[in-house]
């Protein structure tokens, strides 16, 4: 299999069975995803190949996609109605496979698909538990804000519009020029504000559950992790925020008193005292030695030599 769907063609004129499978029962279309012949899956699906398993065990033509990284493929396979939560020999979706490679386009392409986010494997572990388990900070990330932005979804179908229902919802980092200013807010609040185990209390409040909160707590760095913690589940906040309130700092306010901490409430000034401070230095970052850096996630997040760092991509502009 060689990836030439002219010639492919010319035999199935001569066999035209599309769904024929080897002697290791492994049909056309999963050889043809496995290396990633986008231009043969395109021919193989619009022959109508059978999507399903034959036999057992084997990985679907969406898991075989997602193990060798081709998105394109995963997305064609997608838009061809391939089921995204098939299971293979371990009783893992696509989703889990991905988690546990730590592959987050394409854990976010297989969640904007629609992943049942509750099916466990043979381990009795979701999508979440392997990515926690692999150390996997930025998918687990991920996946706490799919599901809460489901769980969302089910409780208020009446206000799904805008931002929350539109084709750019995603689960990634926010890197937008848009939400800077919050997110240095965020990070200065988790870092410099909130004592351990505070976190805890706005993440209940906010009703996470104590399997996102665990997941979060998975990633250890040291005695202070949990400042990074905090930060991480304030920006999973954020993500929902963004979409269901229209003015998210002051359901910060209200959450920080709710939770005991008016002295770090908008209202109490936190907001309005380190924000000001921001806008007047937030260009002179660069002359702050002593500051602490979040090792990774959303930003702004800077180099002692001031540039701004994407931790995504491990880019510095």
């Amino acid at each position: 299999m060689h990836g030439h769907s002219p010639a492919v063609q010319v035999l199935l004129t001569q066999w035209p069975e599309v769904n024929e499978t080897n002697e290791l029962h492994v049909s056309a279309l999963q050889a043809a995803t496995r290396k990633g012949h986008t231009s043969l899956v395109n021919f193989l699906l619009h022959e109508n190949v059978g999507l399903q398993q034959q036999k057992e065990p084997q990985e679907s033509p969406l898991h075989l996609a997602v193990i060798n990284n081709h998105p394109t493929v995963v997305n064609n396979l997608l838009s061809a109605q391939h089921d995204v939560n098939v299971l293979d020999q371990r009783q893992q979706t696509p989703l889990h496979v991905a988690a546990d490679l730590g592959n987050v386009e394409l854990v976010d392409t297989l969640l904007k698909a629609g992943c049942d986010l509750k099916i466990t494997d043979k381990q009795g572990k979701t999508a979440l538990a392997v990515a926690a388990r692999s150390h996997h900070s930025l998918v687990v990330d991920m996946l706490i804000k799919a599901e809460r932005y489901h769980t969302w979804r089910e409780t208020h179908p009446e206000s799904i519009q805008g931002s929350a229902g539109c084709s750019t919802l995603t689960f990634k980092q926010d890197h937008s020029v848009e939400t800077r200013r919050i997110r240095t807010l965020l990070w200065n609040l988790a870092y410099r504000q909130l004592k351990e185990k505070d976190w805890q209390r706005l993440a209940r409040l906010w009703n996470f559950s104590e399997d996102q909160i665990r997941a979060i707590e998975e990633q250890w760095s040291g005695n202070k992790s949990f400042r990074e913690h905090g930060y991480r589940a304030l920006l999973i906040w954020l993500h929902g925020a963004l979409m269901t309130q229209p003015d998210p700092a002051k359901q910060l306010d209200k959450a920080l008193v709710r939770a005991g901490f008016p002295e770090s409430a908008v209202g109490s000034g936190f907001v309005a005292h380190v924000g000001l401070r921001l806008v007047i230095h937030l260009p002179r970052l660069q002359n702050v030695g002593n500051m602490e850096y979040p090792p990774y996630l959303a930003g702004p997040h800077y180099t002692k030599q001031g540039k701004e760092l994407d931790v995504e991509n491990n880019h510095r502009h």
